[in-house]
């Protein structure tokens, strides 16, 4: 799989000459190169959606759906409409994955579960204590050990960066606001939409503790693993993944209380 990451991206300009060649010839060698120069594309979406996965071979099936679906993205992609092809890409590629992984509901029902009890719990304790809970009153309140606890927020931490990605696209769905926000055509009604929703994940990052924004900065946009993370932080795997958790369900809640009203 890392083999795609060693094949060399194409310049704009190159990828256009080559769109414009495979879009008159209809050649699939032409449309092959295109594809394994964006291949990247798959397995950097595939890895921030690696939460949602049990085993190594359902992350191989993301990184496939994520080729498939960029073979969809060359043949429809329209240079006129004014978008970035990567950025594009990105977006449908991350969509094709996350619609594969609700189809085969990966992530098991039990985790599902304890991670609504958590959110609830630290939701209940915030409205309490008017502060963010430990890990020890949260485990007090919902009755079970803090191992117990930990467990659970691991395997919550691992399903939660799927979910969050899953809310992004349903943001994004309502009237493709983000995949067509570059595009001279945008409606009226479609700005605000896509300003309103940058205004709130703003405002919800910036009620992020330090620690998590910092968390959150270096693994969805520096794409960093939670070991390497581990690293620079100098704290253990398992309080990486306390925060991942922590700060991806704040923002979730933003996100979700947004959209409720």
């Amino acid at each position: 799989m890392n083999y795609l990451s060693e094949i060399p991206r194409l310049t704009d300009e190159e990828f256009l000459k080559l769109l414009s060649e495979y879009k008159e010839t209809g050649d699939i060698s032409v449309r092959n190169k295109l594809v394994l120069s964006y291949g990247y594309i798959a397995q950097v979406s595939a890895m921030q959606l690696r939460g949602a996965a049990n085993t190594n071979a359902q992350i191989e099936d993301m990184v496939n759906q994520g080729m498939i679906t960029l073979i969809d993205c060359i043949d429809k992609f329209d240079p006129e409409k004014g978008i970035k092809f990567e950025s594009y890409a990105y977006m449908r590629v991350r969509g094709g994955i996350i619609d594969m992984i609700r189809r085969q509901d990966w992530i098991p029902r039990r985790v599902r579960v304890n991670s609504k009890k958590i959110n609830e719990t630290y939701n209940q304790l915030c409205n309490e204590l008017r502060r963010e809970p430990t890990s020890e009153e949260i485990a007090a309140k919902m009755g079970i050990s803090v191992e117990k606890f930990e467990k659970y927020n691991s395997e919550m931490s691992n399903s939660a960066v799927y979910s969050f990605e899953e809310l992004i696209q349903n943001v994004s769905q309502m009237g493709n606001v983000l995949e067509n926000s570059t595009m001279d055509d945008i409606t009226p009604e479609k700005k605000v939409l896509k300003d309103e929703m940058r205004k709130v994940l703003k405002e919800a990052i910036d009620e992020l503790s330090e620690r998590e924004r910092l968390v959150i900065s270096l693994y969805y946009y520096e794409n960093l693993n939670l070991s390497d993370i581990a690293k620079i932080l100098d704290v253990s795997i398992q309080r990486i993944s306390q925060i991942n958790s922590r700060a991806v369900t704040k923002l979730k809640n933003k996100l979700n209380g947004y959209l409720v009203n």
